[in-house]
């Protein structure tokens, strides 16, 4: 490996670690675990879907998605019906409140977003994304 090549993956690495204690940071303000704040966006985007729909999102156990969405139903984030069509089958929906906290972390990551691309122009933030698409083709990412 050369100097460069050393020199970029720690750039690398300490740019996803501050990203993620950043993250972590205001999800905690927001009084939740980083499943729970993933879970709440599982469900933004797919609601209706059930524990082991979760389960296979985040490649959790089944008891675990179930944990997690009772502790957010407990919080008033989520609510569950009984489907119509297997009464064995729990729909999961976001609460008003949920939709609230929601906005908020996408409000968070948006400014993180802004942050990390500070000073760079249109073109450079193109450029950077693409980058980064190439670079998680390489390291195996879908």
């Amino acid at each position: 490996m050369s100097e460069l090549e050393y020199t970029v993956a720690r750039k690398i690495i300490r740019m996803g670690n501050m990203i993620v204690a950043r993250r972590n940071q205001q999800i905690r303000e927001l009084g939740l675990t980083a499943e729970q704040a993933d879970a709440l966006l599982f469900f933004r985007k797919s609601e209706g879907k059930s524990a082991v729909d979760l389960k296979r999102h985040l490649g959790i156990s089944h008891q675990a998605a179930r944990g997690i969405i009772e502790r957010l139903a407990e919080k008033n984030l989520l609510i569950l019906t009984v489907s119509e069509e297997d009464a064995r089958y729990k729909k999961v929906f976001l609460t008003e409140d949920g939709k609230n906290l929601c906005r908020k972390m996408i409000k968070n990551g948006t400014h993180t977003g802004s942050r990390l691309l500070y000073g760079l122009s249109e073109e450079e933030k193109q450029a950077f994304c693409s980058t980064i698409d190439l670079v998680l083709k390489n390291m195996g990412a879908e």
